[in-house]
């Protein structure tokens, strides 16, 4: 794992050296205060409101937010991540040294994953303090789901690098990503248009039913950890088969 950390530093230092990580944050942070606060979440059975409107400590309305929203930062974060060291004739440079394909698969994910996961912190801490100040906040439901954001988090990144490894266009490996999270995101809504016996493997398939109805409640659910484990290793294991694929060649 030494070699997998030292790839982890590079790939940090060149996305935070990049004004496109800047620019995704502000959006991001922004974009879910402004959804948390003032619109809510208005879809589904049991629309959520705004913080303001609802009057109601709870962070659930900005968990609610975070599959879709993370659905489409992920993909920006990482589109580049194989698609640019394919254009740039850096990957062929990576094959080469001492370095096994899953150290520099791990490296790559654990940088993404790890922007990833200071971005949720960059919102998730100051609404919470926020929150405390207007009424009482259950502790223990903001870190499950924050535990629940970072698995899910996980599986996404893992699939939306697998997606840049096919191919040598960043837009290209956005696009892609973004239409696989998005069906992801959409099995749900799937749901109800299908038989009765097909209905609930949909549901087990969703990253929704395995965030937001446990962990974004504060409930903790070992289903759930098997759940966004085996999609992290899925896109990791597919995005190590491609890359030595590619080595052999």
């Amino acid at each position: 794992m030494k070699s997998a950390a030292i790839v982890c530093r590079r790939e940090l230092r060149a996305t935070f050296e990049s004004p496109l990580a800047y620019v995704l944050i502000v959006i991001f942070v922004l974009t879910q205060a402004a959804l948390f606060y003032f619109i809510g979440y208005p879809v589904g059975q049991a629309p959520l409101p705004g913080l303001w409107d609802g009057g109601w400590a709870s962070l659930l309305t900005l968990y609610t937010w975070l599959p879709l929203s993370l659905a489409l930062l992920i993909p920006a974060l990482t589109m580049g991540a194989w698609a640019e060291e394919r254009r740039g004739g850096t990957e062929e440079l990576l094959l080469t040294y001492p370095l096994r394909p899953w150290e520099l698969v791990m490296g790559k994910f654990m940088a993404s994953w790890s922007a990833v996961l200071m971005l949720i912190l960059l919102l998730v801490v100051p609404t919470a303090i926020t929150v405390m100040g207007l009424g009482e906040l259950d502790i223990a439901t903001v870190i499950l789901g924050f535990l629940g954001a970072a698995g899910l988090a996980a599986a996404y990144t893992a699939l939306a690098l697998c997606c840049s490894a096919l191919t040598s266009e960043q837009l290209v490996a956005f696009l892609v990503s973004c239409l696989v999270l998005g069906c992801l995101w959409m099995l749900r809504m799937l749901v109800g248009y299908l038989p009765a016996s097909l209905a609930p493997l949909l549901e087990q398939a969703s990253p929704q039913a395995h965030f937001l109805d446990t962990a974004a409640r504060g409930v903790l659910d070992l289903r759930d950890v098997v759940y966004f484990v085996a999609l992290t290793a899925t896109g990791l294991v597919l995005n190590t088969v491609l890359l030595e694929r590619r080595r052999l060649q």
